[in-house]
C-alpha cells in the first residue's frame, strides 16, 4: 500500500481527511489550510492543466518534491494531479493525495491559539525574559541605479551564469553565546530617503505554523562586530536568509559565528524585552551561499540583477525540535499579493525584537522586469533586520502558505522591497540545501577507487554528461559508482551498474545513475564521483552539450590512462549521420608495421571482425569508421558502437576522433582512466 494512502494518514502525524471538512472540530479551522477541490483529480486524464506547480518540502523529516497540476482558474481552480519526483517517483491517487496534502499543509500543527510547544519551557524561564543584546541591525540594501546602456548596465543584467554554490564548514564545538556575540561599532542602516506609513503589524503568537519557523538570526564576523537579520527554518538543520547576511568580504568574509532564536517575540514594542519560547541554536555545521555573491559582497547598494545571488543557507548539526512543518517551497510562482516576515530593528520609530509582517502585491517595475532577472519586488515596508526574512504567498483557495523567495533591498517605508525569486533557475540548488541532513561523510573520507570530477547532472539539462565503463577482464563485472556533491564533497547515493560481459564498453547517461541510484536526493549542478569496478579496465566520463551538438570527452581521474592498443566506443556508421569516429594508427617505428585490430561489439564483447593495413615508417593511417567495416566485412546491424583491440602489440598507438557535424568541430575521444578492482 502507497505512504501516501488515507489508512497510513497518521504515519505522517496528521489528522485523518474527514477532519478537514468545513465546520470540523480542528482547532482555530478556519485558520488553518484546507484541501483544494479534488472533483476533477485524474492523473492521466486528458484535460490539459491550466497552472503546473513545482514544489519541495521537508514533510516528517524527509524531503519531498512534486509538481501540482491545476485546471480552471482564480476560485474555481481545481486540483488534478500529483506528481512526486522524491523521494521516489509517482503518481497519487486522489485518496493518496488527500493524505499527502495533508501532512503538507499542517494539519493538527499548533495554531494561534495554542500554547507554544517547548518541552524546556521551565527551564528556559529566564532566558525567556532577558535582555535582548543590543546587537545592531544588518543595514538595508539599496538598488544602485545604473546609466543607461553602459558596460555596467550589460553585464549586470546578463543572468546567463548560474548560480554556483559556495560554503564555509565549521569545525569544533558550537560556539558559547557570549563568544558568538560581540558588538559592532556603530554601523547603522542610513536614514530613510522618504518617509510614508508603517503598515506592518506584529505577530503575537508565534507558536503558530508558519510563525514558528521564522527566526532572528544573529552573526558574527572574522573582522569583528555582530550583527541581526532574518531567517526561515525551511527543515530540522536548515534556515535560509540573505546571502550578505553570511558573506561580508570587507568584514573577513564568512561568518564566523551565528544564532537562530525560532519564533522569537516582543511582549511590548519598545521595552527591550525579547521572549524566545524556543531558545536558540549555535551549532553550525556549514553556511552555504551562491559563488558569485562570495565575489562581490561588502557594498551597500548593488545593481537590482545582482540580488538574484543574494541568499543563502545555515546548516546546523543538531535538529530544531519544536516544530515538524515547514513551509513548502514554491518555485516559479507569479501570484500575489505577498506577505513579508521578518524582525525589523526599528519599527513605527522605536527598538524593536519581535516578528512583524505586511502584505503586498508585486511592483509594476518587477513584473515587467526585474522577475526576468530572477528578481521580485514588492509593495511591503522593510528596515535593518528585515534582510533574509521570508517572501510567501498564501493560495486563497487552500490557505497554505508557500516561501517564493527572500528579502534583500528596500527603500525604508517606502513600499518597496525585493530579493532573489525561488524559480527554475536557481531550484536546484535551493532544493539541495533544503534536502540537506547533517552526518553524510565524504568521498574523501569514506571510499575508495577512481576519483572523477566534473560530471554534470541532470540538473543542468542543457548539459548530458555519460558515463563509460570497459571491462577488459575475462569475466563479467559490475560497477559501483559514488555520487557526491562536487563542492562538498558529501555523499549523496550510489548506484551498481547492470553486469558488463568480458570485453564489453557500455555507456549510462547521469540521468540513469540518477534515477537507479541507491536512495534519493537533490541533485547539485555537478558531482564529483568515485568509482570502483570488480575487473580491470577503463573509464570515461563524455559530455553532450545540447545547444551546439557537440560530444566532448572530460575524461579527467586521477588514474589517467592511454592504452595504446585499444580503443573504446567508437561511433558505428549508423551514427555517420551527426557524430562520425574516425581511428587514427600511428607508427612511431622506423620500419613498415602490419597490424590486425579486432573489431567487437562494444554492448555485449563479441568480435564482428578483423582490420589488417600496412603504414610506413613515421606515418599514420585515417581510417573512416566506414571504410574501416567495409574492409573487416563488419555490417552494424543495430550495433551502435565498436570496441577495437590489437590482435598484438605494435610500435605506435590508436587515436579516436569524433566529427561534431553541427558544430564543425573535432574532439578526440582517446583519453580514458584506469579501472581496478
Amino acid at each position: 500500500m502507497s505512504a501516501y494512502s488515507i489508512t497510513r494518514a497518521h504515519a505522517w502525524g496528521v489528522l485523518l481527511v474527514s477532519n478537514l471538512t468545513f465546520g470540523s472540530s480542528v482547532v482555530m479551522a478556519q485558520n488553518a489550510p484546507r484541501l483544494p477541490d479534488l472533483s476533477s483529480y485524474a492523473c492521466g486524464a486528458p484535460a490539459q492543466a491550466q497552472e503546473t506547480r513545482h514544489i519541495g518540502q521537508v514533510i516528517r523529516g524527509t524531503y519531498h518534491e512534486w509538481y501540482e497540476s491545476y485546471a480552471g482558474t482564480g476560485s474555481s481552480q481545481r486540483l488534478t494531479c500529483i506528481s512526486v519526483v522524491q523521494p521516489r517517483a509517482q503518481q497519487l491517487s486522489v485518496d493518496e493525495a488527500k493524505g499527502f496534502l495533508g501532512a503538507s499543509f499542517a494539519v493538527g500543527a499548533p495554531t494561534a491559539d495554542a500554547p507554544e510547544q517547548d518541552p524546556n519551557a521551565a527551564a528556559r524561564a529566564l532566558a525567556e525574559t532577558e535582555t535582548a543584546e543590543r546587537i545592531p541591525v544588518e543595514p538595508l540594501k539599496r538598488i544602485r541605479e545604473l546609466a543607461a546602456d553602459t558596460a555596467e548596465t550589460r553585464s549586470a543584467t546578463d543572468a546567463s551564469q548560474p548560480p554556483l554554490p559556495a560554503s564555509k564548514i565549521f569545525t569544533g564545538a558550537a560556539e558559547t553565546l557570549q563568544g558568538a556575540l560581540k558588538f559592532a561599532p556603530a554601523e547603522r542602516s542610513a536614514a530613510p530617503a522618504t518617509a510614508g506609513v508603517d503598515d506592518r503589524q506584529p505577530v503575537s503568537s508565534t507558536a503558530a505554523y508558519p510563525w514558528n519557523t521564522l527566526a532572528y538570526f544573529t552573526a558574527t564576523y572574522p573582522a569583528g562586530g555582530s550583527f541581526r537579520c532574518s531567517a526561515t527554518l525551511v527543515s530540522p538543520y536548515v534556515a535560509v536568509t540573505a546571502g550578505h547576511c553570511v558573506h561580508n568580504a570587507s568584514r573577513g568574509g564568512y561568518i564566523a559565528s551565528g544564532r537562530i532564536y525560532p519564533g522569537q517575540r516582543q511582549n511590548t514594542l519598545g521595552d527591550g524585552n525579547a521572549v524566545r519560547p524556543y531558545g536558540s541554536k549555535a551549532d553550525i555545521a556549514s553556511v552555504q551561499t551562491t559563488a558569485q555573491w562570495t565575489q562581490m559582497s561588502g557594498a551597500d547598494s548593488y545593481p537590482v540583477t545582482d540580488y538574484r545571488y543574494d541568499y543563502a543557507a545555515v546548516q546546523f548539526q543538531t535538529p530544531f525540535t519544536h516544530t515538524t512543518t515547514f513551509m513548502p517551497v514554491l518555485y516559479g510562482n507569479t501570484g500575489g499579493p505577498i506577505s513579508s516576515a521578518g524582525y525589523p530593528g526599528t519599527v513605527q520609530g522605536q527598538s524593536a525584537y519581535g516578528l512583524w509582517t505586511s502584505d503586498g502585491a508585486e511592483t509594476s517595475r518587477s513584473s515587467s522586469s526585474y522577475r526576468y532577472q530572477h528578481v521580485r519586488e514588492f509593495a511591503v515596508d522593510a528596515s535593518g533586520g528585515n534582510s533574509g526574512g521570508a517572501f510567501f504567498y498564501t493560495d486563497p483557495n487552500t490557505g497554505q502558505r508557500y516561501l517564493v523567495g527572500s528579502l534583500s533591498y528596500g527603500d525604508e517605508l517606502n513600499d518597496r522591497s525585493g530579493g532573489p525569486w525561488y524559480d527554475s533557475w536557481n531550484q536546484g540548488l535551493i532544493a539541495s540545501w533544503v534536502a540537506w541532513v547533517p552526518g553524510r561523510e565524504t568521498i574523501a573520507s569514506s571510499t575508495s577507487g577512481l576519483r572523477v570530477a566534473s560530471v554534470f547532472s541532470s540538473a543542468q539539462p542543457e548539459m548530458m554528461s555519460y558515463l563509460r565503463f570497459y571491462n577488459a577482464g575475462g569475466t563479467a563485472g559490475t560497477v559501483d559508482v559514488t555520487l557526491a556533491d562536487y563542492e562538498t564533497g558529501a555523499l549523496l547515493a550510489t548506484w551498481r551498474s547492470p553486469s558488463l560481459p568480458a570485453g564489453s564498453a557500455r555507456q549510462f547517461s547521469i540521468a540513469e545513475v540518477e534515477a537507479d541510484a541507491s536512495s534519493p536526493f537533490t541533485k547539485p549542478l555537478v558531482y564529483s564521483l568515485s568509482v570502483r569496478p570488480t575487473f580491470t579496465g577503463s573509464f570515461q566520463n563524455i559530455l553532450w552539450r545540447k545547444a551546439d551538438m557537440t560530444l566532448t570527452n572530460l575524461s579527467t581521474c586521477d588514474a589517467q590512462q592511454r592504452s595504446p592498443t585499444v580503443l573504446t566506443n567508437i561511433h558505428s556508421s549508423l551514427l555517420d549521420g551527426g557524430y562520425p569516429s574516425g581511428v587514427v594508427i600511428h607508427n612511431t617505428s622506423a620500419n613498415t608495421i602490419n597490424p590486425s585490430f579486432g573489431i567487437y561489439n562494444a554492448q555485449t564483447g563479441l568480435r564482428l571482425g578483423t582490420y589488417t593495413t600496412s603504414i610506413a615508417p613515421n606515418s599514420q593511417r585515417i581510417v573512416t569508421i566506414g571504410n574501416l567495416e567495409a574492409a573487416a566485412g563488419v555490417s552494424p546491424a543495430g550495433v551502435y558502437h565498436y570496441n577495437i583491440k590489437a590482435d598484438s602489440s605494435f610500435t605506435g598507438y590508436l587515436q579516436h576522433l569524433l566529427n561534431n557535424r553541427a558544430a564543425r568541430l573535432i574532439s578526440d575521444m582517446t583519453e580514458t582512466c584506469a579501472l581496478s578492482p
